[in-house]
C-alpha cells in the first residue's frame, strides 16, 4: 500500500524571520531589555540614554576560569576534521569524543550565576548595559523540537535528515551574540566550558526565562601555553561555547507547541565570513541526554 505523505506534517528544524542591522553602537552603545515590548525585534533595543524609570544598568559578567557547573568529562580527546561543500573548499571543525555513550547535559536555571559559569551574562527585563559591538544584526527565528536532531557536518544531501539521535554540535566566534527568550516557553541554550589544555569539558542546557536575554560576548581560543606551564595554570585557560539547536527543548513535553521564536543577535554575513571572526564549529556524534527543567 502507497503511502500518502500530504497526510504527515513536516518536520521544522529552523526558520528564518525577518532581521534588521544593528545600529552603530559609537551612537548608541548600550544595549537595553524592554519589558514592555513584546513583539518581534522590538524588545532589545540600542539605545543613547535610558528614558524613563525603572532601568538598571548591568555589567558585562567578568571572566572568572575558577567557575565550574553542569556536567564536567575529563581525558576528552579532540582532532580536526575537514567538511566538503558542493560550493567550495570547505572547512574544517574540531571533532571530539568524550569517551561516554551518551553525553549529558544538565537543565540548569539561566542565573546570573549559571550564566557566568559559561561565559555569559544575563539581561533581565528592565536591565541595560554597555554594548560597544558593530558589524550585528538582529533577527527573528523559529526553532521546532526536533531541530537538535539534524546535523550540518554529513554533507548537504542530508543536510535535513532527521537523525535518531541528537549529537554534540558547538561553537564560538569573535563576535558578540544574544539570545532573547519570547516565550511563553522557556528558550535553552546548551552551553559549554572547554578547557583545551587538560582535556576537560563541562556543559549544561541553560533555561532562560521568558523576557530574559543571555548576552555572550566575542570568544576567542587561548593561546597556547608554555612549555613547562604547570597543569593549575593550564587548567585556567579556556574558552566558552555553546549551541542553540536545542533552542525548543521546553516543547518537548505532552502537548507542547511544535516550535518557539526566539529573537538572536549576531554577526552580519561579512563578519560571519571573515576568517578571524567567524564561528569555530565542534562536534561530538554519540547521543546526547537533555532532561526538562523542574
Amino acid at each position: 500500500m502507497q503511502q500518502d505523505d500530504s497526510l504527515f506534517n513536516p518536520v521544522l528544524f529552523i526558520e528564518d524571520g525577518p532581521s534588521k542591522p544593528m545600529l552603530d553602537p559609537l551612537q548608541q552603545p548600550y544595549l537595553l531589555n524592554h519589558a514592555e515590548r513584546r513583539a518581534p525585534l522590538e524588545q532589545l533595543e540600542q539605545i543613547t540614554l535610558v528614558n524613563g524609570q525603572g532601568h538598571t544598568l548591568v555589567e558585562m559578567a567578568s571572566d572568572n576560569p575558577h567557575l565550574i557547573a553542569g556536567q564536567t568529562y575529563k581525558n576528552i580527546k579532540q582532532w580536526p576534521r575537514h567538511i566538503d561543500t558542493p560550493s567550495g573548499p570547505g572547512y574544517e571543525i574540531t571533532e571530539f569524543d568524550f569517551g561516554v555513550s551518551e553525553v549529558r547535559y544538565p537543565p540548569l536555571l539561566a542565573t546570573p550565576d549559571n550564566a557566568q559559569a559559561f561565559g555569559a551574562t544575563l539581561l533581565r527585563p528592565g536591565q541595560y548595559m554597555r554594548f560597544p559591538y558593530s558589524g550585528l544584526i538582529m533577527a527573528q527565528y523559529t526553532y521546532g523540537r526536533w531541530a537538535g536532531h539534524e546535523s550540518p557536518y554529513i554533507g548537504d544531501s542530508r543536510r535535513r535528515e532527521l537523525l535518531p539521535w541528537n549529537p554534540t554540535d558547538l561553537e564560538f566566534h569573535d563576535f558578540a551574540h544574544v539570545f532573547l527568550s519570547r516565550g511563553p516557553q522557556p528558550l535553552v541554550i546548551s552551553v559549554a566550558r572547554w578547557r583545551p589544555y587538560v582535556n576537560e569539558i563541562s556543559l549544561a542546557d541553560l533555561w532562560v526565562a521568558p523576557g530574559d536575554a543571555l548576552v555572550l560576548s566575542p570568544k576567542l581560543m587561548p593561546p597556547v601555553p608554555a612549555p613547562g606551564t604547570d597543569h593549575d595554570q593550564r587548567w585556567r585557560l579556556y574558552v566558552d561555547m555553546h549551541n542553540n539547536r536545542n533552542s525548543a527543548q521546553a516543547c518537548r513535553v505532552p502537548d507542547g507547541p511544535e516550535s518557539l521564536e526566539s529573537v538572536t543577535v549576531l554577526a552580519n554575513q561579512t563578519v560571519m565570513m571573515a576568517p578571524a571572526t567567524c564561528p569555530r564549529y565542534h562536534e561530538e556524534k554519540h547521543p546526547t541526554w537533555h532532561a526538562v527543567q523542574s
